[in-house]
Parts: C-alpha cells; sequence; structure tokens
C-alpha cells in the first residue's frame, strides 16, 4: 500500500511541474496542514468530550442498564453465545456506543466481541453466524446521535448541524432491520 501511495504522489508531482502548476502545488502543500487541523480540532474535541459522557453513563449504571435491556434481543439473533454473557455484553456495549455515534469508541469492544466469538466457532478460517449476524448490526447499526457527522457539519460551517438526525435514525433503523432480515433469510437457506 505504501508503494501505490508513493506512486500516486510522485505522478502527482510530476504532472504539476508538467503542466506548469508549481505555484498551486506549492500552495497546496502549504494550505494542507491547516486544513487537516481545522478538520481534525473539532472531531477530535466532540469524541473526547461523548468519550467523557460515555464514561460517565457507564459509571452511572446506564449502559449496563441499556446492555440488560439489550440481551434478550442479542441472545435471539445471537444463538451460538447466548450463554456467553462476557461476549453479549461487549456486543451490547459496542451497539450502545454506535448508538451515539461514536464508532472510534466502540471499535476496541467490537474487537473484543469478535474475539469472543471465536471462541465458539467451530472452524477459526470464517466467520460465524453470530460474526456475520454482529458485522450487520455494527454496519446499519442505529444511531441515535450521530456525533461524528455533526461535528464534521459544525466544522464545514453548517448553520444547524444536527437537522438531519430524524433522517439519520429512520435510515439507520431501516438498514439494521433490512439486514436483519437478510441476516436471518441467508441463514434459513
Amino acid at each position: 500500500m505504501n508503494k501505490l501511495w508513493n506512486v500516486m504522489i510522485l505522478c502527482s508531482l510530476v504532472y504539476g511541474i508538467a503542466t506548469g502548476k508549481v505555484d498551486a502545488l506549492s500552495q497546496s502543500m502549504v494550505t494542507v496542514g491547516e486544513e487537516t487541523l481545522n478538520f481534525v480540532l473539532p472531531l477530535l474535541a466532540i469524541t473526547c468530550f461523548f468519550n467523557g459522557i460515555l464514561e460517565i453513563a457507564q459509571a452511572g449504571g446506564c449502559l449496563a442498564f441499556l446492555e440488560r435491556c439489550l440481551r434478550p434481543f442479542l441472545r435471539f439473533i445471537l444463538p451460538d453465545i447466548k450463554d456467553d454473557t462476557e461476549t453479549l455484553g461487549y456486543v451490547a456495549s459496542n451497539i450502545v456506543i454506535n448508538m451515539f455515534g461514536l464508532g472510534s469508541a466502540a471499535t476496541p469492544v467490537g474487537l473484543k466481541a469478535i474475539k469472543g466469538m471465536q471462541k465458539h466457532n467451530p472452524d477459526k478460517e470464517t466467520a460465524s453466524r453470530s460474526m456475520v449476524t454482529f458485522l450487520v448490526l455494527n454496519t446499519g447499526g442505529v444511531t441515535i446521535f450521530p456525533t461524528t457527522i455533526i461535528a464534521l457539519r459544525a466544522a464545514y460551517g453548517s448553520l444547524d448541524p444536527t437537522t438531519f438526525i430524524p433522517f439519520a435514525v429512520v435510515s439507520t433503523l431501516f438498514a439494521s432491520f433490512v439486514g436483519l432480515v437478510v441476516d436471518r433469510w441467508w441463514n434459513r437457506a
């Protein structure tokens, strides 16, 4: 992959020099750092803020409550691991964290969930039924408060960065529903 990036950068430099656009090339090299910083700082700030909120919710028992609420549903859709409460807890935590749009915070928990599912997987070279279902849930997961998208919209000057939230909730609900229906159908065949 590094070779590909190096070739693309080299081609861009050669093209810029060959077409006489050295000024534009040097200008973009100077401004890219500032643009990147202006893009990353709001994302970093909102991620830190909501990770803090998440820690408070965990300490206050809110996440544990949501996990308990999700467990019967998870035992139904993940029958391979229905008795593994630790792995179900990781799956529930991943879903809850994703509901708040904190995908980067959900990744470590999701990896722990997959590791727990791997213990129950008879074929270690192929994803188990529960792993595929978890992937469907993780990919099309219901998002109630998409913090990353709000941060992106705010960073790019949106007048009201939260107006899309009802549409995000409906679309992610629909994506999760369709994904789970297809997953159930596929596993029955």
